[in-house]
């Protein structure tokens, strides 16, 4: 049996299960510890930058400080191809929660959200409502979007809907180097502003001569120009 349902009140937040394992660890060895809720954008990799610092007394390596710099141009390139799609999710709440910032940072529209199960971090999201269902929900929610984003699995859907699909998440089964892909930190998140925008650049229409213009309107800057008889016939005197 299907069951779904949408997240539209706010819950009583509850401990997650990484905070609790964090939580016992730092009970029985005595080392405390920092919860971060993603690590796809700029401001977080500024965030967990910023904590290394200050827990080892040193500077940000040069290699990091470039692979910023590399971020900060891909943003600038890629927020043109971003601004205004709208874009339906399905993933796991951490997962949901970390790209749909990233999106919306980017200017994206999440115009659907689906994902598993409960979480205190739904609360946050950028969207009006959170669906907790399956691929079904997802496809039917995705219909007039201009692009899908989920796993494997979601493959049918944005076939049958004619849309654009890329895919993250757990399974990836049809995608050789997956399990090697980084979507985090700095270079992940600038490797993800390209792998994206190029799925929309790549499905951009190209206006053709027949499109690029409508051609029963008369154009604007040919309107004074004399129609054959009124054109003025000029004889050579001799």
């Amino acid at each position: 049996m299907r069951r779904s349902r949408k997240w539209d009140r706010p819950r009583t937040p509850s401990l997650s299960a990484n905070r609790c394992a964090a939580l016992v660890m730092e009970e029985r060895t005595g080392v405390p510890f920092t919860g971060v809720d993603r690590l796809i954008g700029l401001a977080p990799g500024d965030d967990l930058m910023a904590l290394l610092t200050r827990v080892s007394g040193m500077p940000v390596p040069g290699k990091y400080r470039r692979q910023r710099s590399q971020l900060l141009d891909a943003m600038l390139d890629g927020h043109f191809h971003f601004g205004g799609k709208k874009i339906a999710l399905g993933a796991e709440p951490d997962l949901l929660w970390s790209i749909a910032r990233f999106l919306t940072e980017m200017g994206g529209q999440i115009c659907a959200a689906v994902t598993t199960t409960l979480s205190p971090v739904l609360e946050r999201m950028p969207v009006e409502q959170v669906v907790i269902g399956d691929l079904e929900d997802l496809e039917n929610l995705s219909v007039g979007c201009d692009l899908l984003l989920t796993n494997s699995h979601g493959r049918q859907a944005a076939e049958r809907l004619h849309v654009p699909f890329y895919r993250l998440g757990f399974p990836m089964f049809d995608r050789l180097g997956a399990a090697h892909r980084v979507s985090v930190g700095y270079r992940g998140t600038r490797d993800l502003i390209f792998d994206i925008g190029n799925v929309f650049m790549a499905n951009t229409k190209e206006p053709r001569p027949d499109t690029w213009r409508h051609t029963e309107a008369p154009l604007a800057h040919t309107s004074s120009i004399p129609a054959p008889e009124e054109l003025v016939t000029i004889t050579e005197l001799t």
